[in-house]
């Protein structure tokens, strides 16, 4: 959208319910309730997340979660996903179905149940597409979650931002 244009809106009470299917999503996922997890997606929904790839549908979700919850015992124990800058937008699916895109900054907040340590685990983006699914609830069609390593942070300003060390590092690699 060119600067100045009038952006569309999200009516107030869908905007409302997409953050009450943000916070089941975080809730759900931070706690290992896989139930809860699942039916925050279309049965046709996708999650794309490092190291698994995309994932599709219920099996594909239950690969992610498995993959995220229990390949490293104690590793995400203690989380807490935090969704910021929400910012939302009508879109549309592939399939043509009317949804809203959400565009938000992420963190992740960790209790280390060994050390009892609390730290920030993670930062970055999240870009999805929520649809109303056939019983008229929102429901989250694809999710992409873009993790911040490597030096890999959103940045449309100009390049001498990131100074004289950084993009000789990047160069290096």
């Amino acid at each position: 959208m060119r600067r100045g244009a009038m952006a569309l809106k999200v009516p107030l009470e869908d905007r409302v319910e997409i953050e009450e299917l943000m916070a089941r999503y975080a809730w759900a996922l931070d706690t290992g309730d896989f139930e809860g997890y699942a039916m925050c997606f279309t049965e046709d929904g996708w999650l794309e997340h490092w190291p698994q790839g995309r994932c599709h549908g219920r099996e594909g979700l239950k690969r992610a979660t498995d993959s995220l919850w229990y390949e490293r015992p104690n590793h995400y124990l203690g989380r807490q996903h935090r969704m910021s800058q929400v910012l939302m937008n009508p879109d549309t699916a592939e399939d043509g179905t009317p949804g809203v895109r959400i565009k938000c900054f992420w963190s992740i907040l960790q209790h280390d149940v060994v050390t009892f340590e609390n730290r920030v685990f993670g930062m970055g983006t999240w870009d999805t597409l929520a649809v109303k699914d056939t019983d008229g609830e929102w429901r989250f069609k694809s999710v992409y979650v873009d993790l911040w390593i490597n030096g890999q942070v959103p940045w449309q300003g100009e390049k001498r931002a990131w100074g004289e060390d950084a993009r000789a590092a990047a160069a290096a690699e």
